[in-house]
Protein backbone atom coordinates (compact mmCIF):
# COMPACT_ATOMS: atom_id res chain seq x y z
CA UNK A 1 0.00 0.00 0.00
CA UNK A 2 1.33 3.78 -0.58
CA UNK A 3 0.00 6.85 0.47
CA UNK A 4 0.53 10.13 -2.19
CA UNK A 5 0.17 13.57 -1.30
CA UNK A 6 0.35 16.53 -3.51
CA UNK A 7 1.05 13.78 -6.56
CA UNK A 8 4.06 12.21 -4.55
CA UNK A 9 4.34 9.21 -3.68
CA UNK A 10 5.81 8.30 -0.13
CA UNK A 11 7.20 4.91 1.30
CA UNK A 12 5.03 2.15 2.24
CA UNK A 13 3.94 1.99 6.16
CA UNK A 14 6.64 0.18 8.35
CA UNK A 15 6.40 -2.86 9.89
CA UNK A 16 8.37 -2.97 12.88
CA UNK A 17 9.47 -5.70 15.10
CA UNK A 18 11.56 -7.16 17.79
CA UNK A 19 14.74 -9.22 16.81
CA UNK A 20 13.56 -13.12 17.75
CA UNK A 21 14.25 -14.44 19.72
CA UNK A 22 12.97 -11.98 22.16
CA UNK A 23 15.06 -12.71 25.12
CA UNK A 24 18.07 -12.76 23.64
CA UNK A 25 17.45 -9.20 22.25
CA UNK A 26 16.23 -7.51 25.21
CA UNK A 27 18.77 -6.20 28.25
CA UNK A 28 18.44 -4.06 30.97
CA UNK A 29 19.24 -0.82 29.30
CA UNK A 30 18.60 -1.65 25.08
CA UNK A 31 16.06 -3.23 22.78
CA UNK A 32 16.68 -4.67 19.27
CA UNK A 33 14.83 -3.81 16.55
CA UNK A 34 14.16 -5.11 12.99
CA UNK A 35 12.03 -4.11 9.81
CA UNK A 36 12.43 -4.73 6.41
CA UNK A 37 13.42 -1.58 4.29
CA UNK A 38 10.37 0.09 2.33
CA UNK A 39 10.75 1.80 -0.76
CA UNK A 40 10.98 5.57 -1.74
CA UNK A 41 7.71 5.39 -4.02
CA UNK A 42 5.70 2.36 -2.39
CA UNK A 43 7.80 -0.57 -3.60
CA UNK A 44 10.33 1.15 -5.97
CA UNK A 45 13.72 3.10 -5.16
CA UNK A 46 15.42 3.60 -2.14
CA UNK A 47 13.64 5.52 0.62
CA UNK A 48 15.90 8.64 2.21
CA UNK A 49 15.65 8.23 6.17
CA UNK A 50 13.85 6.73 9.28
CA UNK A 51 12.56 8.69 12.19
CA UNK A 52 12.33 6.04 15.25
CA UNK A 53 10.74 6.79 18.82
CA UNK A 54 10.36 5.49 22.00
CA UNK A 55 8.34 6.20 24.52
CA UNK A 56 7.00 4.67 28.39
CA UNK A 57 3.31 5.05 27.04
CA UNK A 58 1.16 4.38 23.74
CA UNK A 59 2.66 5.67 20.85
CA UNK A 60 -0.34 6.96 18.10
CA UNK A 61 -0.11 9.39 15.14
CA UNK A 62 -1.09 11.87 17.63
CA UNK A 63 1.67 11.24 19.91
CA UNK A 64 4.46 10.46 17.72
CA UNK A 65 6.03 13.93 17.63
CA UNK A 66 6.12 13.87 21.55
CA UNK A 67 8.04 10.30 21.74
CA UNK A 68 11.94 10.14 22.30
CA UNK A 69 13.52 10.40 18.79
CA UNK A 70 16.63 8.27 18.74
CA UNK A 71 19.26 8.90 16.80
CA UNK A 72 22.68 7.29 14.83
CA UNK A 73 19.58 4.83 12.53
CA UNK A 74 21.17 4.35 9.65
CA UNK A 75 19.89 5.63 6.17
CA UNK A 76 17.51 3.02 4.56
CA UNK A 77 18.95 0.08 2.42
CA UNK A 78 17.51 -0.71 -0.59
CA UNK A 79 13.71 -1.79 -0.64
CA UNK A 80 12.96 -5.17 0.59
CA UNK A 81 16.27 -5.25 2.54
CA UNK A 82 16.23 -6.37 6.47
CA UNK A 83 16.83 -3.53 8.63
CA UNK A 84 17.98 -3.99 12.43
CA UNK A 85 18.58 -1.79 15.17
CA UNK A 86 19.51 -1.62 19.10
CA UNK A 87 18.05 1.50 20.91
CA UNK A 88 20.16 2.18 24.21
CA UNK A 89 20.56 4.42 27.16
CA UNK A 90 17.05 2.54 28.26
CA UNK A 91 16.18 2.08 31.89
CA UNK A 92 15.74 -1.38 33.59
CA UNK A 93 12.50 -2.94 34.01
CA UNK A 94 10.83 -0.70 32.30
CA UNK A 95 8.36 -0.91 29.20
CA UNK A 96 8.81 0.68 26.23
CA UNK A 97 6.64 1.44 23.16
CA UNK A 98 8.34 2.09 19.61
CA UNK A 99 7.23 2.87 16.36
CA UNK A 100 8.75 4.10 13.27
CA UNK A 101 8.10 6.59 9.67
CA UNK A 102 10.47 6.60 6.78
CA UNK A 103 10.69 9.63 4.64
CA UNK A 104 11.58 10.27 1.04
CA UNK A 105 14.04 12.74 -0.68
CA UNK A 106 11.11 15.13 -1.07
CA UNK A 107 10.56 15.57 2.59
CA UNK A 108 7.24 13.36 2.29
CA UNK A 109 6.68 11.05 5.31
CA UNK A 110 4.92 7.77 5.67
CA UNK A 111 2.19 7.02 8.14
CA UNK A 112 3.03 5.88 11.53
CA UNK A 113 4.42 2.01 11.80
CA UNK A 114 2.46 -0.91 13.60
CA UNK A 115 3.51 -0.12 17.53
CA UNK A 116 5.76 -2.86 19.38
CA UNK A 117 6.60 -3.01 22.94
CA UNK A 118 9.03 -4.38 25.48
CA UNK A 119 10.18 -4.90 28.80
CA UNK A 120 13.92 -4.44 29.90
CA UNK A 121 15.02 -6.70 32.26
CA UNK A 122 15.61 -6.76 35.85
CA UNK A 123 19.03 -4.76 36.67
CA UNK A 124 21.53 -6.93 38.32
CA UNK A 125 23.23 -3.47 39.16
CA UNK A 126 20.80 -2.79 41.97
CA UNK A 127 23.49 0.47 43.56
CA UNK A 128 23.76 3.65 42.17
CA UNK A 129 26.46 5.93 41.72
CA UNK A 130 27.73 8.06 44.94
CA UNK A 131 26.85 11.80 44.64
CA UNK A 132 29.50 14.45 44.01
CA UNK A 133 31.04 16.68 45.90
CA UNK A 134 31.67 20.00 44.19
CA UNK A 135 33.24 23.20 44.43
CA UNK A 136 33.65 26.21 42.40
CA UNK A 137 37.49 26.23 41.35
CA UNK A 138 37.04 29.75 39.31
CA UNK A 139 35.15 32.59 37.93
CA UNK A 140 35.47 35.06 34.53
CA UNK A 141 32.72 37.41 34.07
CA UNK A 142 30.90 34.70 32.10
CA UNK A 143 31.81 31.64 33.22
CA UNK A 144 32.29 29.34 36.19
CA UNK A 145 34.31 26.72 36.15
CA UNK A 146 33.38 23.30 38.59
CA UNK A 147 35.64 21.00 40.03
CA UNK A 148 35.21 17.50 41.78
CA UNK A 149 36.53 14.10 42.54
CA UNK A 150 35.08 11.42 40.55
CA UNK A 151 33.02 8.53 42.23
CA UNK A 152 32.05 5.11 41.32
CA UNK A 153 29.46 3.37 38.96
CA UNK A 154 28.23 1.36 42.15
CA UNK A 155 28.84 4.19 44.76
CA UNK A 156 32.25 4.12 45.01
CA UNK A 157 33.60 1.53 42.73
CA UNK A 158 33.65 1.12 39.10
CA UNK A 159 33.65 3.97 36.89
CA UNK A 160 30.16 5.66 35.73
CA UNK A 161 28.73 6.29 32.70
CA UNK A 162 27.88 10.01 32.16
CA UNK A 163 27.63 13.17 33.79
CA UNK A 164 24.13 15.57 33.78
CA UNK A 165 25.49 19.36 34.90
CA UNK A 166 22.81 22.08 35.34
CA UNK A 167 22.74 25.55 36.69
CA UNK A 168 19.69 27.79 37.46
CA UNK A 169 19.17 31.39 38.88
CA UNK A 170 17.17 29.43 41.97
CA UNK A 171 18.58 27.19 44.73
CA UNK A 172 18.40 23.84 43.33
CA UNK A 173 16.91 20.32 44.45
CA UNK A 174 14.98 17.27 43.18
CA UNK A 175 11.73 19.56 42.88
CA UNK A 176 13.21 21.79 39.91
CA UNK A 177 15.96 19.96 38.74
CA UNK A 178 14.13 18.95 35.50
CA UNK A 179 13.31 22.92 34.74
CA UNK A 180 17.52 23.59 35.94
CA UNK A 181 19.82 24.93 32.64
CA UNK A 182 21.97 21.76 31.35
CA UNK A 183 24.68 21.86 29.68
CA UNK A 184 26.62 20.26 26.92
CA UNK A 185 30.06 18.43 26.44
CA UNK A 186 30.07 17.44 30.17
CA UNK A 187 33.89 15.34 30.36
CA UNK A 188 33.73 11.66 30.88
CA UNK A 189 33.29 10.45 33.88
CA UNK A 190 36.85 8.98 35.21
CA UNK A 191 38.24 6.46 37.96
CA UNK A 192 37.09 6.53 41.48
CA UNK A 193 39.25 9.62 43.19
CA UNK A 194 40.30 11.34 39.65
CA UNK A 195 40.18 15.14 40.07
CA UNK A 196 37.89 16.31 37.16
CA UNK A 197 36.83 19.51 36.20
CA UNK A 198 34.18 21.50 33.16
CA UNK A 199 34.01 25.21 32.77
CA UNK A 200 30.04 26.31 32.08
CA UNK A 201 30.72 28.87 29.67
CA UNK A 202 28.32 32.49 28.48
CA UNK A 203 26.99 32.96 32.07
CA UNK A 204 25.06 36.47 32.88
CA UNK A 205 26.96 37.02 36.01
CA UNK A 206 24.83 40.09 37.25
CA UNK A 207 22.82 37.30 38.93
CA UNK A 208 23.14 34.70 41.61
CA UNK A 209 23.84 31.08 39.97
CA UNK A 210 23.52 27.55 41.31
CA UNK A 211 24.90 24.72 40.00
CA UNK A 212 24.78 20.76 40.28
CA UNK A 213 25.77 17.56 38.52
CA UNK A 214 24.51 14.19 39.10
CA UNK A 215 26.19 10.84 37.41
CA UNK A 216 24.58 7.99 35.63
CA UNK A 217 25.83 4.48 35.32
CA UNK A 218 25.46 1.81 32.66
CA UNK A 219 22.47 0.16 33.95
CA UNK A 220 20.94 4.30 33.61
CA UNK A 221 20.72 4.53 37.35
CA UNK A 222 21.50 8.31 38.70
CA UNK A 223 23.05 8.97 41.43
CA UNK A 224 21.52 11.65 43.72
CA UNK A 225 21.97 15.40 43.69
CA UNK A 226 25.73 16.79 44.21
CA UNK A 227 25.65 19.52 46.87
CA UNK A 228 24.93 22.81 45.23
CA UNK A 229 27.45 25.63 45.23
CA UNK A 230 26.26 29.35 44.51
CA UNK A 231 28.31 31.74 42.62
CA UNK A 232 27.36 35.55 43.64
CA UNK A 233 26.57 37.97 41.13
CA UNK A 234 29.19 40.25 40.29
CA UNK A 235 28.44 43.86 41.44
CA UNK A 236 28.73 46.14 38.19
CA UNK A 237 30.14 49.68 39.06
CA UNK A 238 31.28 49.97 35.79
CA UNK A 239 28.71 52.94 33.85
CA UNK A 240 28.42 52.59 30.22
CA UNK A 241 30.14 55.32 27.58
CA UNK A 242 28.45 58.72 27.64
CA UNK A 243 26.00 58.94 24.21
CA UNK A 244 26.84 60.85 21.16
CA UNK A 245 25.48 61.91 18.02
CA UNK A 246 22.87 64.31 20.20
CA UNK A 247 20.63 66.47 17.69
CA UNK A 248 17.66 68.52 18.50
CA UNK A 249 15.44 70.31 16.47
CA UNK A 250 12.25 72.83 16.72
CA UNK A 251 9.08 70.90 16.07
CA UNK A 252 6.84 73.43 16.61
CA UNK A 253 6.34 77.58 17.06
CA UNK A 254 4.80 79.32 19.77
CA UNK A 255 2.93 79.11 21.96
CA UNK A 256 3.47 75.55 22.43
CA UNK A 257 7.05 74.75 21.59
CA UNK A 258 8.22 71.16 20.96
CA UNK A 259 11.88 70.04 20.41
CA UNK A 260 12.58 66.60 19.07
CA UNK A 261 16.16 65.48 20.80
CA UNK A 262 17.65 62.13 19.33
CA UNK A 263 20.77 60.00 19.71
CA UNK A 264 23.12 57.35 19.00
CA UNK A 265 22.19 53.91 20.14
CA UNK A 266 24.80 52.78 23.43
CA UNK A 267 26.21 49.06 22.25
CA UNK A 268 26.39 48.07 26.19
CA UNK A 269 24.96 44.53 26.03
CA UNK A 270 23.42 45.35 29.86
CA UNK A 271 22.01 48.80 28.60
CA UNK A 272 18.80 49.90 30.55
CA UNK A 273 18.26 53.32 28.63
CA UNK A 274 18.86 57.11 28.84
CA UNK A 275 18.27 60.28 30.45
CA UNK A 276 17.46 63.34 29.03
CA UNK A 277 18.62 66.89 30.37
CA UNK A 278 17.63 70.29 29.35
CA UNK A 279 19.01 74.03 30.58
CA UNK A 280 18.33 76.87 29.31
CA UNK A 281 22.12 78.64 29.48
CA UNK A 282 25.16 77.18 28.20
CA UNK A 283 26.52 77.06 31.29
CA UNK A 284 23.26 75.36 33.04
CA UNK A 285 21.94 74.65 35.42
CA UNK A 286 21.05 71.41 33.71
CA UNK A 287 17.31 69.12 35.19
CA UNK A 288 16.41 65.79 34.30
CA UNK A 289 13.47 65.89 31.76
CA UNK A 290 12.26 62.40 31.80
CA UNK A 291 10.48 60.53 35.04
CA UNK A 292 11.28 57.36 34.08
CA UNK A 293 13.63 55.58 32.09
CA UNK A 294 13.75 56.26 28.00
CA UNK A 295 14.02 53.14 26.81
CA UNK A 296 14.40 54.33 23.02
CA UNK A 297 17.22 56.69 21.66
CA UNK A 298 14.69 60.07 20.97
CA UNK A 299 12.23 62.15 23.36
CA UNK A 300 10.00 65.28 22.28
CA UNK A 301 10.48 67.82 24.76
CA UNK A 302 6.96 69.71 24.76
CA UNK A 303 5.28 72.84 26.14
CA UNK A 304 8.90 74.64 25.91
CA UNK A 305 8.76 78.44 27.36
CA UNK A 306 9.45 80.86 24.78
CA UNK A 307 13.13 81.44 25.34
CA UNK A 308 16.56 82.39 23.18
CA UNK A 309 17.53 78.94 22.94
CA UNK A 310 17.56 75.47 24.98
CA UNK A 311 20.35 73.11 25.28
CA UNK A 312 20.32 69.40 25.62
CA UNK A 313 22.82 66.88 27.39
CA UNK A 314 21.93 62.73 27.59
CA UNK A 315 23.58 59.94 29.64
CA UNK A 316 23.06 56.10 29.53
CA UNK A 317 22.24 53.62 32.29
CA UNK A 318 22.76 50.47 32.28
CA UNK A 319 20.92 47.62 34.25
CA UNK A 320 22.81 47.88 37.62
CA UNK A 321 21.46 51.29 37.77
CA UNK A 322 24.98 52.67 36.99
CA UNK A 323 24.68 56.41 34.95
CA UNK A 324 27.20 57.04 32.13
CA UNK A 325 28.42 61.02 32.14
CA UNK A 326 26.50 63.12 30.22
CA UNK A 327 27.01 63.91 26.73
CA UNK A 328 28.17 67.04 25.27
CA UNK A 329 25.50 69.39 25.23
CA UNK A 330 23.47 70.83 22.44
CA UNK A 331 21.95 73.94 21.66
CA UNK A 332 18.40 74.65 19.72
CA UNK A 333 17.29 77.92 19.36
CA UNK A 334 13.96 79.00 19.92
CA UNK A 335 11.73 81.79 18.65
CA UNK A 336 12.35 84.19 21.47
CA UNK A 337 8.93 86.15 21.36
CA UNK A 338 9.64 86.83 24.96
CA UNK A 339 12.86 88.26 24.76
CA UNK A 340 13.21 91.70 26.33
CA UNK A 341 16.47 92.67 25.97
CA UNK A 342 18.92 92.65 22.88
CA UNK A 343 21.74 90.19 23.83
CA UNK A 344 24.63 88.76 21.88
CA UNK A 345 25.57 84.85 22.39
CA UNK A 346 28.83 83.11 22.81
CA UNK A 347 30.27 82.89 19.29
CA UNK A 348 30.71 79.59 17.10
CA UNK A 349 33.31 78.18 15.99
CA UNK A 350 35.20 79.69 18.42
CA UNK A 351 38.46 79.29 18.35
CA UNK A 352 37.85 79.33 14.11
CA UNK A 353 40.41 78.50 11.22
CA UNK A 354 41.08 81.00 8.42
CA UNK A 355 38.91 80.26 5.92
CA UNK A 356 35.79 79.02 7.95
CA UNK A 357 32.75 81.90 9.20
CA UNK A 358 31.51 82.75 12.51
CA UNK A 359 28.10 82.49 13.43
CA UNK A 360 27.45 85.61 16.15
CA UNK A 361 23.80 84.29 17.53
CA UNK A 362 21.68 87.30 18.79
CA UNK A 363 18.12 87.75 21.12
CA UNK A 364 15.90 90.42 19.23
CA UNK A 365 13.66 91.91 21.70
CA UNK A 366 9.96 91.96 21.19
CA UNK A 367 9.66 95.86 21.48
CA UNK A 368 12.71 96.38 19.04
CA UNK A 369 14.08 98.46 17.81
CA UNK A 370 15.06 95.90 15.14
CA UNK A 371 17.82 97.75 13.43
CA UNK A 372 21.72 97.98 14.51
CA UNK A 373 24.97 96.48 13.78
CA UNK A 374 28.08 94.82 14.21
CA UNK A 375 31.45 96.04 14.08
CA UNK A 376 34.92 93.45 14.06
CA UNK A 377 37.78 95.01 15.32
CA UNK A 378 41.26 93.79 15.37
CA UNK A 379 43.91 93.20 18.57
CA UNK A 380 44.64 97.04 17.91
CA UNK A 381 40.78 98.59 18.01
CA UNK A 382 41.24 99.17 14.54
CA UNK A 383 37.93 98.19 12.49
CA UNK A 384 38.16 95.49 10.01
CA UNK A 385 34.29 95.29 9.46
CA UNK A 386 31.08 96.39 9.59
CA UNK A 387 27.85 94.87 9.05
CA UNK A 388 24.30 96.76 8.98
CA UNK A 389 21.65 94.95 10.99
CA UNK A 390 18.29 96.13 9.50
CA UNK A 391 14.60 95.14 9.47
CA UNK A 392 14.91 92.01 12.40
CA UNK A 393 12.02 90.41 13.46
CA UNK A 394 11.80 89.63 17.04
CA UNK A 395 13.61 86.55 18.18
CA UNK A 396 16.45 84.66 17.79
CA UNK A 397 18.59 85.95 14.33
CA UNK A 398 22.08 84.81 13.47
CA UNK A 399 24.78 87.14 11.88
CA UNK A 400 27.54 85.76 9.94
CA UNK A 401 31.04 86.68 9.53
CA UNK A 402 33.11 85.17 7.08
CA UNK A 403 36.21 86.13 8.09
CA UNK A 404 37.01 88.73 5.30
CA UNK A 405 37.38 92.83 5.53
CA UNK A 406 36.11 95.72 4.16
CA UNK A 407 38.67 94.65 1.40
CA UNK A 408 37.32 91.50 0.87
CA UNK A 409 40.38 89.85 1.74
CA UNK A 410 41.02 87.74 4.46
CA UNK A 411 41.80 88.70 7.67
CA UNK A 412 44.96 87.45 9.36
CA UNK A 413 45.53 84.70 12.57
CA UNK A 414 45.07 86.93 15.79
CA UNK A 415 42.12 88.18 18.40
CA UNK A 416 39.30 90.11 17.54
CA UNK A 417 36.35 91.70 19.20
CA UNK A 418 32.89 91.37 17.62
CA UNK A 419 30.63 94.31 18.76
CA UNK A 420 26.41 94.39 19.03
CA UNK A 421 25.92 98.22 18.69
CA UNK A 422 22.49 99.19 19.13
CA UNK A 423 22.00 102.56 20.04
CA UNK A 424 23.56 103.23 23.56
CA UNK A 425 24.07 99.92 24.23
CA UNK A 426 26.95 98.06 23.33
CA UNK A 427 28.06 94.37 23.72
CA UNK A 428 30.96 92.39 22.69
CA UNK A 429 32.46 88.92 22.22
CA UNK A 430 36.23 87.90 21.67
CA UNK A 431 36.96 85.87 18.77
CA UNK A 432 40.27 84.05 18.31
CA UNK A 433 41.31 83.10 14.28
CA UNK A 434 44.15 80.71 14.05
CA UNK A 435 46.42 79.81 11.02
Amino acid sequence: MSIRRTGLALATLLVLAIVAPAGAQITETSVRLTWTAPGDDSLSGTATEYDLRWSTSVIDAQSFAAATRVTGVSAPQSVGSTEIFTVNGLSPSTQYWFAIKTGDERGNWSGISNLVSATTSVSTDAERPAPLAVSVSGTTSNSVTLAWSAVGDDSLTGTAGAYDIRWSTANLNEANWASATTVTGEPTPGAPGVSQNFVVAGLDRSVDLYFAIKVRDEANHWSALSNVPKVDRILDTAPPSAPAGVQASLQSSAPSLDVHVQWSNNAEADLAGYHLYRAYAQSGPFTRVNVSLLVTNQYTDAGLPDSAAVWYQVSAVDAASNESARSTAFRVWLTGGETVAWKLQPAYPNPSPLGASVSLPLEVPASGPFEGRVEVLNSAGERVRLIELRGLSPGLTQVTWDGRNEAGRATVPGVYRAWLVVGSNKQFVKLVRTP
